[in-house]
C-alpha cells in the first residue's frame, strides 16, 4: 500500500528537474529525498513499512477494507507528489536557501534517525505478539502430530510493557510524529509539504489512538491500563 509513495517520490526526483531545466539540485534536496544520505530518510522508512514489514515481519495480517486501502494509496501518492515536487524543482533549487542551516539540518536528521529506530522497535514489539502466537501454534500442532502448514495465526491480544509502552498505548504513533517533525526541521519552516504531512498524520492518527485506548480499557479493564495515555506521554 505504501510502496507507490516512495516510488513516486524517486520518479519525480529523477525526472522533474530535467523538465524544469534544472541542471542539478542542491545536495540537501537529495538528502531529504533519501537517495544519498546515511539515514536515507524517505526510502528507508517506506522500504521498511511497505515491503519488509508486510512481507517478512507480519504473520497473518488482518484483512483490510478496499476503501481503506484506496484512501491510503491516494494519500501516499498525493504526499509523495507534494514532497517530491518541492524537492525536485518547486522548492529550493539553489544554495541560498540552505546556507547557514546545517545546524538545524543535522539536529533534524538526528531526530529523524532516533525516532525512526524507535518507531521500528515499538512496531516490532507489537508484531512479536503475533509471531510468538504463531510459534506456539506451530509447536502445539506438531505436538498433536498435525502439520501447521499455512494456517492463519489465531489472534492474541496483549499489552506490551517495553519502551514507551510503559507510558502510552500507541508509542509507534508518537515516534512516527516526532520522526517526521525531524524531517520538517531538515526542510525548514518553508517546507509546506513536510508540515502538511505531519499535521495530516497527527489529525488522522490521534482519533485512532483515542479509540484504541477505549478498546484497551474495554478489553483489559481500566485497572490493567492504569495511568497510560493513548499516544503522547503524560499528555494525551
Amino acid at each position: 500500500m505504501e510502496a507507490p509513495g516512495f516510488i513516486t517520490l524517486l520518479y519525480i526526483m529523477n525526472t522533474l528537474p530535467k523538465e524544469l531545466g534544472i541542471a542539478s539540485l542542491p545536495r540537501e534536496n537529495w538528502v531529504m529525498a533519501g537517495l544519498f544520505s546515511n539515514l536515507r530518510t524517505q526510502t528507508v522508512h517506506y522500504i521498511y513499512r511497505a515491503l519488509l514489514a508486510p512481507l517478512l515481519l507480519n504473520p497473518s495480517m488482518s484483512p483490510m477494507q478496499p476503501t481503506v486501502w484506496a484512501g491510503a494509496l491516494c494519500f501516499q501518492l498525493i504526499n509523495a507528489t507534494s514532497i517530491g515536487g518541492w524537492l525536485a524543482g518547486y522548492g529550493p533549487t539553489g544554495r541560498n536557501y540552505w546556507a547557514g542551516r546545517w545546524g538545524y539540518i543535522e539536529v533534524g536528521l538526528m531526530i529523524f534517525g532516533v525516532f525512526f529506530l524507535a518507531n521500528i522497535f515499538h512496531d516490532d514489539e507489537l508484531r512479536e505478539i503475533r509471531r510468538a502466537a504463531a510459534r506456539n501454534q506451530k509447536r502445539a500442532a506438531e505436538a498433536r502430530g498435525e502439520k501447521a502448514g499455512d494456517k492463519s495465526v489465531d489472534k492474541v491480544y496483549m499489552m506490551p510493557e517495553s519502551g514507551l509502552f510503559r507510558a502510552v498505548l500507541f508509542p509507534h504513533y508518537f515516534c512516527e510524529w516526532i520522526e517526521w517533525a525531524g524531517f520538517w526541521m531538515v526542510g525548514g519552516l518553508q517546507c509546506t509539504p513536510a508540515r502538511s504531512f505531519l499535521l495530516s498524520e497527527i489529525s488522522t492518527m490521534t482519533p485512532r489512538a483515542l479509540q484504541g485506548k477505549r478498546w484497551y480499557v474495554k478489553k483489559f479493564g481500566a485497572e490493567k491500563v492504569g495511568s497510560k495515555k493513548a499516544v503522547v506521554p503524560g499528555l494525551l
